[in-house]
């Protein structure tokens, strides 16, 4: 699992060999949600909103790094 990023109280992170489409979890104590990350689209709420949203605005600064290393966590043979 990376941890990609980390604030007060949530966190991205990427699991290794996880199902498709690329996406990433928002981790928050109240919960975690699922973001697909073409588009930063929720897939599934879970998280905190203001948590979610703040992330959401990080995320979007580092697409290319969310892309990297979803394909090196999740390479396909």
């Amino acid at each position: 699992m990376a941890t990609l990023h980390s604030e007060r109280n949530w966190k991205i992170k990427i699991y290794p060999g996880d199902h498709s489409p690329p996406h990433f979890y928002v981790q928050t104590p109240d919960g975690e949600s699922l973001v697909q990350i073409e588009g930063l689209v929720v897939l599934g709420k879970g998280a905190e909103n203001k948590a979610l949203k703040a992330a959401l605005l990080w995320a979007r600064t580092h697409i290319a790094e969310l892309w990297q290393v979803w394909n090196e966590q999740n390479r396909r043979n």
